[in-house]
């Protein structure tokens, strides 16, 4: 029997966690950065079940199947087999909670940022609004609008807005 050293170093087992949270068999496989080949016919193997493969320190490495194709034998050194692509669940769980900027587009206008200081910047765009609507004349208008443009542009202020009340007032 023909064994290349490549396929001893990248051997050992595997067992298969299923859906339902059973789990199946222990199989002999090969690991690899990009597949784990299951080197037993007789294992059901579909997307969405979790490859468990124990580390030397006694640990798990959890791969969630993301593809599986079987596989005929071709060379003797290479058996029938499950070619299976995954990912790590500790890198699934690491992208996860990396979540992107959200946008939201409503009626045309864009908004940008966090719901937080999204909330403030509208109550400040607002408040400048009702100044422009209220029964008052210019000069108390532009005197109300000053007050705020200087509260504004304090550093505390500009600080904790990012910056962002800069040109809300104008």
């Amino acid at each position: 029997m023909n064994i290349s050293l490549f396929t001893i170093i990248n051997r050992g087992e595997a067992r298969i966690e299923k859906f339902d949270g059973s789990l199946a068999g222990t199989y002999q496989a090969q690991f690899f950065s990009m597949i784990i080949r299951i080197l037993n016919i007789q294992a059901v193997v579909k997307l969405g079940d979790v490859i468990i493969r124990t580390l030397p320190n006694g640990m798990d490495e959890r791969s969630l199947v993301t593809d599986v194709k079987f596989s005929q034998q071709i060379f003797p050194e290479l058996p029938s087999h499950y070619r299976i692509k995954f990912i790590r669940e500790d890198t699934l769980k690491m992208q996860q909670k990396i979540q992107p900027a959200s946008f939201n587009i409503n009626n045309s206008q864009v908004q940008l940022g966090d719901h937080n200081t999204q909330n403030i910047i509208n109550a400040i765009q607002d408040l400048k609004n009702k100044i422009d609507t209220a029964a008052a004349t210019p000069e108390e208008k532009a005197e109300a609008k000053g007050w705020l443009a200087k509260a504004l542009s304090h550093p505390l202020i500009t600080s904790i807005l990012g910056g962002l009340s800069g040109g809300l007032v104008g």
